[in-house]
């Protein structure tokens, strides 16, 4: 509140800022995002026909696939009889207030307001502008990712709160209309939510079958059907991702092993390995970054975190692995990184003036060098600071994903148990 305050106070600046604000949500509102793909999905399951396996028309030349739940479609068929840019300007302006919140809930874990205003300001600097591409990329394309971690981070709330229906309801509803924030599943389990846990799986079943009401049960699970067919893992297009639009270990790892036919004529691969070999290193990969999260997580099981910090710290492991294990992953999807990227902020700034502790020095300042790392490889890469070129080789050869393996190793190095110890928590 006092942070808020502090804002309010500054009126002729809060004006200023909420004016560019408006200009900007306006301005991309007329743009043909990926919302526009949902409305059209909207208007096809309106009219009792499925949107799946087709290519959607978005603007001239351009068509995408619809890769969502049934029941978003059905949800937004109202939306798809108002001009595109109205319903645009309503979900962008939705996506600031879930950014607002994003920032109010990940700040509870660590009492962030109880910080010096200098202090205060330096995370929410350094997690801004860590993560200020894919905030700004998430608006530029119209997209989902920001409702889908405010939701998930919302349902966490809901539970800390004892309020474990409504976590559960909406834990289910976003991971029914993206399956990503699934990770938060088997979290729920391990932290001794069984209540949670069991919702979330009840609501789940439930959000799958709600459609059929409207639909009819036959065409529920036809467009079911279409769309487990869409999004199946097992799918050609999801093991060997060559096209510079994808980010992901299913992106990186593949095109090292194997040779594969990019959009540009350079060599990525290191060996000549078949691609069946590739595929199963890759799934290996998968596998060791699910069970590293034991180390973040802690043993024995069932037991709940030990604090608010701790819980961040988990957090932020589950949501950086969402945009590196799950295939078909763009930039909007590395928004998840951002909880990740405030816990970093919130101990880099916190260790400021304890850097007279030579372990403390030491640790703080192989983050800042590999944050700093991060920095070149997932945002000093973007177009409009190296050229449209230049940005090309960049995601051809994957460094916004080699930037997100980075902060893994970040975390490791910032265990909230160092901070707890030297009592800087």
């Amino acid at each position: 509140m006092m942070k808020t305050k502090l804002l309010w106070g500054k009126r002729p600046l809060f004006y200023l800022m909420a004016l560019v604000l408006l200009i900007f949500l306006v301005l991309k509102s007329f743009h043909f995002g990926d919302f526009k793909v949902f409305l059209e999905a909207a208007k096809l399951v309106g009219k009792g026909e499925s949107p799946y396996h087709q290519w959607l028309f978005v603007s001239q030349n351009v068509y995408c696939k619809y890769f969502y739940s049934p029941l978003w479609a059905v949800l937004l068929i109202p939306f798809s009889y108002l001009p595109f840019y109205v319903t645009n300007f309503l979900w962008l302006t939705a996506n600031v207030w879930f950014l607002y919140r994003i920032w109010m809930l990940l700040s509870k874990y660590v009492h962030l307001d109880t910080l010096p205003k200098k202090q205060y300001q330096w995370v929410l600097m350094l997690t801004l502008l860590m993560s200020v591409r894919f905030i700004l990329h998430n608006f530029e394309m119209i997209q989902m990712t920001i409702f889908l971690l405010w939701g998930s981070l919302e349902s966490l709330r809901f539970v800390e709160k004892k309020k474990r229906v409504a976590g559960g309801i909406l834990l289910a509803l976003v991971i029914n209309i993206k399956i990503l924030p699934i990770v938060l599943v088997p979290y729920w389990l391990y932290r001794k939510e069984y209540k949670a846990f069991g919702l979330t799986l009840i609501f789940s079943l439930l959000f799958l079958l709600l459609p059929a009401i409207f639909l009819g049960w036959n065409s529920n699970l036809t467009l079911l059907t279409d769309w487990w067919r869409e999004i199946n893992p097992s799918n050609t297009e999801h093991l060997l991702e060559t096209d510079l639009g994808f980010h992901s270990l299913t992106a990186l790892i593949p095109t090292l092993l194997t040779k594969t036919k990019g959009p540009l004529p350079f060599a990525r691969n290191l060996f000549n390995m078949d691609s069946s070999m590739a595929i199963a290193i890759l799934n290996g990969v998968r596998l060791v970054l699910i069970v590293a999260a034991i180390r973040f997580l802690k043993w024995p099981p069932f037991v709940r975190a030990t604090s608010q910090l701790q819980e961040l710290y988990e957090l932020s492991y589950l949501f950086l692995l969402v945009p590196l294990i799950f295939p078909h992953q763009q930039k909007y999807a590395f928004v998840f990184i951002l909880p990740a990227l405030f816990y970093l902020s919130y101990f880099i700034t916190v260790t400021h003036d304890s850097t007279k502790n030579r372990e403390i020095k030491g640790k703080r300042v192989t983050l800042i060098i590999l944050l700093i790392f991060t920095f070149i490889l997932m945002t000093l890469t973007t177009d409009g600071l190296i050229g449209k070129r230049l940005s090309e080789l960049t995601q051809y050869y994957k460094t916004i994903t080699y930037g997100a393996l980075l902060l893994i190793i970040a975390l490791l190095v910032s265990s909230p148990d160092f901070l707890e110890k030297s009592h800087l928590q």
